[in-house]
């Protein structure tokens, strides 16, 4: 897909600003808040999205796309992200009047484009309907042969313990960190919440299943060129029954020399399933199993969303993990900063040990890591 990226935008809500079910909108509102002209959630009209999500203070919420059109808005996203990515029926209205207002729609939903008054709409009134899980088959019929291990950056995959579980957030927050303490990096984006903060990549899960791989490889040879680190946003679980395919694509097209495992310790069941989740240590063996001997990457981070924790819930949470699994553990929401050190120098340190990244490198990132944790002990 290439780079585009949306200005001037409102943020289309389903009557609950969910940091699970609109995690697309909390992505927006986390990283690109500059460009989120309003969020249109009828239920929360009035209120500061900040305090409902904790990101985007200071952007208003309206309960109807007439109130967003008088803001000079350019753009609706639609915010949610549903199981099967099935556009919800009630926020069909809403993107109508955008249209006969000419302004465009974008969505990370798969049957957005399926919608024959969406179509019909947007034909009419010369609208653009941008779906950013639309593949080009045609570019992406290619094989994964394991070409990414070749790569001269390092590459540092974020893997789940399930689905929609702190990914994308935990991949940008690291890529983020990365380039301000002037780290050649490059993130590779591999969904639609990826996509719309940096305007470009691959959906893996719209791919042909025999081509995810191979869309996965050449978007990361693409991305790595120059880069001395490359970021990329992990999919899903390799146990999730639901979405599994996608995890195990993106596994071997990228061939990881490093992984950050994100999970979330109030969750007791693999999502839209009555499975029990496994251990922490089980998903670590599982992930370095599947991808050996294709190449001999590691977890070497746990990367925490404790969003539904109180303090105290969290730093138990935190300790028992680094207990349990002895490696680095953080929550980059809660911790900031010192989260994003902690798991920078535990993903950079195999590559100075390596001899694939400069030495200079990881003493910044494990210096900031250190100070990170001395100003959190004093604070506390």
């Amino acid at each position: 897909m290439p780079s585009r990226i949306f200005k001037r935008l409102a943020i289309l809500s389903e009557d609950s600003l969910d940091r699970y079910r609109n995690k697309t909108a909390v992505g927006l509102l986390r990283f690109r808040p500059q460009d989120v002209v309003c969020v249109i959630d009828g239920r929360n009209a009035g209120q500061d999205v900040g305090d409902l999500t904790g990101v985007g203070h200071g952007i208003p919420i309206v309960g109807e796309i007439s109130q967003a059109l008088a803001l000079g808005i350019e753009w609706v996203v639609i915010g949610v992200a549903t199981p099967g990515g099935i556009l919800p029926q009630g926020l069909r209205p809403q993107l109508y009047e955008a249209i006969r207002n000419r302004v465009g729609v974008v969505s990370g939903l798969h049957d957005t484009l399926h919608d024959p008054n969406l179509i019909a709409l947007a034909a009419r009134y010369a609208v653009e309907l941008v779906n950013l899980r639309r593949t080009d088959d045609e570019d992406n019929r290619h094989i994964s042969t394991g070409r990414a291990r070749k790569t001269k950056a390092w590459r540092v995959l974020t893997v789940g313990t399930d689905a929609n579980i702190g990914k994308t957030t935990t991949s940008l927050a690291l890529y983020e960190y990365l380039k301000l303490r002037k780290i050649r990096s490059r993130f590779a984006a591999t969904g639609q919440d990826g996509i719309l903060v940096t305007g470009q990549g691959v959906c893996i899960d719209r791919c042909i299943s025999d081509f995810a791989g191979g869309a996965a490889e050449r978007l990361v040879i693409e991305q790595a060129k120059g880069a001395e680190v490359l970021v990329i946003e992990g999919q899903n679980s390799i146990m999730s029954p639901c979405y599994s395919g996608t995890a195990l694509s993106l596994l071997h097209g990228s061939c990881p020399d490093a992984m950050i495992l994100c999970h979330a310790p109030s969750r007791t069941t693999l999502r839209h399933t009555d499975v029990a989740m496994p251990t922490l240590t089980h998903f670590i063996e599982l992930y370095q199993a599947m991808l050996w001997p294709l190449h001999p990457g590691r977890v070497v981070g746990i990367a925490l969303n404790t969003l539904d924790m109180d303090q105290k819930e969290a730093e138990a949470a935190l300790a028992e993990a680094a207990r349990s699994t002895g490696l680095p553990c953080a929550d980059i929401v809660r911790e900031g900063d010192a989260g994003a050190a902690r798991l920078a120098a535990a993903a950079l340190a195999p590559a100075v040990a390596a001899n694939r990244l400069r030495a200079e490198v990881l003493t910044a990132a494990a210096g900031q890591a250190k100070h990170a944790h001395r100003t959190a002990r004093t604070a506390s």
